[in-house]
């Protein structure tokens, strides 16, 4: 019984510092990120550069596949995602004539990614796309060059911290930085960087039914001028539902098969007589596991607000890999009744 309890106190005082270690990291890396804010909230003045956004607001995270935002979605070891995106009129401008204009109509994206676990509360998690578009550009404004068709975009960056853990759910931070690599001068990316925090909260409801909402922030280390908006920084929101089908054998078994429902949107600010777009869509999906490591979303939505960044239709499919391979030791303690993270 001695010799028991030994290594029981021993087992626990292992998971201690292991989850000492995981807020020691999590926090160096925040605090490196809340050092760098002061520089993004205090951007340069407003550059009149409609071209320097980036239009489409896909957001989902890479390395898992559920809603098409980060609701908190365990990762135990590692994972890589391959999707691809179809997007119709992100963006369209009024012209002095009365007409109307699209500087890009369509884009057709490839996304590449992966996430990684740092013991049982952090994930890292990255992710670059590459572009076909067709559009309009600023035809009709004075500015007649044609559209780049062939466009890469920005490198993105996050990482999520599980602050709580509960068997009916749990908090999460996550960190976000994107660095201007994409082709800014195409809609393709913004101008400059951005950092963005968001609070995340995932309740696991009866009959395996997931929640999960988040909130927060984004600072642009550079805003633009597009007309009568000011693209800058922005308060985030979103939630989403993951409903399982019961099993139909021999076609998919319990939890194999989920239908999912969620909403975005950003609201922008107000600086003087300016103002940000707030573009807002909701989205429609199902998401199938049909072996353990293999995952396949598919999603489609549209914008619900007439705004930059607001689609007329979005349409993704993606695939993800998930290995059990683990960087540090993790524990079975989990915030789905599985590893987390």
């Amino acid at each position: 019984m001695t010799a028991a309890r030994a290594v029981l106190e021993r087992t626990r005082s292992s998971i201690a510092r292991g989850r000492a270690e995981d807020l020691r990291l999590a926090r160096t890396m925040f605090v490196a990120a809340l050092v760098a804010a002061p520089s993004f909230a205090g951007a340069d003045t407003p550059r009149d550069a409609p071209t320097e956004i980036e239009v489409d607001r896909a957001d989902a995270p890479a390395g898992r596949t559920e809603l098409g935002f980060d609701g908190g979605a365990p990762v135990d070891g590692w994972g890589v995602t391959l999707s691809g995106g179809w997007l119709e009129g992100p963006v369209v401008f009024g012209l002095p004539d009365g007409t109307t204009s699209e500087p890009v109509r369509r884009r057709e994206t490839a996304m590449f990614g992966g996430a990684l676990a740092l013991g049982e509360s952090v994930v890292v998690d990255g992710r670059w796309s590459f572009a076909h578009q067709i559009g309009d550009r600023l035809r009709g404004t004075g500015d007649e060059r044609a559209l780049d068709e062939r466009v890469p975009g920005d490198l993105r960056f996050g990482v999520r911290l599980r602050v709580m853990a509960r068997t009916g759910g749990g908090v999460f931070v996550r960190g976000d930085l994107a660095l201007p690599t994409g082709d800014h001068g195409d809609f393709a990316g913004d101008a400059g960087a951005s950092l963005a925090w968001r609070l995340i909260g995932r309740a696991n409801l009866p009959h395996r039914i997931v929640f999960a909402a988040s909130a927060g922030l984004r600072l642009r280390g550079q805003e633009i001028l597009v007309a009568d908006r000011l693209v800058g920084n922005e308060a985030l929101v979103a939630a989403g539902i993951a409903i399982p089908l019961p099993p139909l054998r021999p076609l998919w078994c319990v939890d194999q098969v989920k239908l999912t429902v969620d909403a975005s949107a950003a609201i922008g600010d107000k600086v003087g007589a300016g103002r940000g777009p707030s573009p807002a869509e909701v989205r429609f999906g199902v998401v199938t596991q049909p072996r353990p490591a293999w995952t396949f979303g598919v999603r489609v939505g549209t914008g619900i607000t007439d705004e930059i960044g607001s689609p007329a239709l979005r349409a993704t499919i993606e695939v993800t890999y998930r290995g059990d391979w683990k960087l540090l030791a993790i524990s079975r303690d989990s915030v789905d009744g599985d590893s987390d993270e």
